[in-house]
């Protein structure tokens, strides 16, 4: 009988362990099926009315709003340089001189040479009216004096170059020659100058949206040396013909900088304003789902989601322009939209 037990108990326990584990798993049960039927906790913002607006963002460099290489047209001793980097200059101020010995007497040879052949010229009319001299004298006599006249005018120009003076108004950026320098070409640079009390901008705008950029398309300017600040600006000049290679049209963007703020050479980001709309109906852009029916949120009616289709407008990154779909007294679920199904049950968020 002992022996019989020693077989039969161990049975006995592993049938009842196992009947307590199968109890215990069918009560669990209900619970886990219950949580699993639970509904999603979500939560609902009302859409805001604000304004949004309509832009174009593009890169662009800052350029002076005219600048220039001043070049000497002559050759000879730098003599005197009268300004720097940084020099402030108004328009047909003198920059440098170039020794001038040279070419103030060459004026004196030809003035004395011109005068000479007037004189000629002037004697051989007269003794053409007494026949003492044939026309074709008096015609020599006359184109001897022409090109004496050009000589001394080429030679007074050559004179003034020795003076070197702005062309217009600006800013002195660069200085590449000092004082005492011999200039062996005619063609050597001197100065750069830069009008940059305004400046501008060149941006190339894509085919897409081309149709929206015109004259006087509103612009702000940024650069990131003034992180806070944002400069005003106007599209002034467009090629009205698109770059082929990039199927891009360049724009001109000029910007007033009396306080010389900006400097030719910052990078920018360029905002062109299309249009605003004061009073857009927007809503959080996580709100917003997409299939292939198109755009569409979730909508609570009392403990209901209900699905509304909607149709977009301007993506302001955190917010979306609604034009259609909602009137603005929607309930619409912001956080825990992923877990909704059309016309299932929600937990509102309070």
């Amino acid at each position: 009988m002992q022996k019989y037990w020693k077989y039969v108990l161990p049975i006995v326990v592993v049938v009842v362990l196992g009947g307590i584990v199968t109890f215990k798993n069918g009560s669990d049960s209900p619970a886990k099926d219950g949580r699993r039927n639970s509904a999603p906790l979500v939560k609902v913002e009302l859409p805001v009315r604000q304004l949004i607006r309509y832009q174009l963002t593009y890169n662009g460099d800052v350029s002076a709003y005219q600048q220039a290489t001043i070049f000497a047209r002559i050759t000879g001793n730098l003599e005197k340089v009268n300004v720097n980097i940084g020099s402030t200059v108004r328009g047909g101020q003198t920059l440098a001189l170039i020794d001038s010995v040279e070419p103030f007497d060459q004026v004196q040879q030809t003035a004395a040479t011109y005068d000479n052949a007037r004189l000629a010229y002037e004697r051989s009319k007269s003794l053409l009216l007494g026949n003492l001299i044939s026309k074709q004298d008096v015609d020599n006599l006359d184109a001897a004096m022409k090109v004496a006249r050009a000589n001394y005018q080429l030679a007074k120009t050559r004179l003034g170059y020795t003076r070197i003076v702005a062309p217009f108004p600006g800013v002195i950026t660069r200085r590449f020659l000092d004082a005492g320098t011999y200039l062996a070409s005619s063609s050597t640079p001197l100065f750069q100058l830069m009008y940059i009390d305004s400046v501008k901008i060149l941006v190339n705008i894509q085919e897409r949206d081309v149709v929206q950029v015109k004259k006087g398309t509103r612009a702000e300017i940024g650069v990131d040396a003034y992180a806070d600040k944002v400069f005003p600006g106007m599209v002034t000049r467009m090629a009205d013909a698109l770059d082929l290679s990039t199927r891009s049209m360049p724009v001109e963007i000029d910007i007033p900088n009396y306080e010389h703020l900006l400097k030719p050479g910052m990078f920018a980001t360029v905002t062109l304003i299309i249009g605003d709309h004061p009073n857009a109906l927007t809503v959080p852009t996580m709100s917003v789902q997409k299939d292939d029916s198109g755009s569409y949120v979730f909508v609570a009616d009392s403990n209901t989601a209900k699905r509304k289709r909607i149709v977009t407008g301007s993506d302001q990154g955190t917010r979306t322009e609604i034009l259609s779909g909602l009137d603005g007294s929607e309930s619409v679920v912001v956080v825990g939209q992923q877990l909704v199904k059309d016309g299932g049950s929600i937990n509102i968020q309070q």
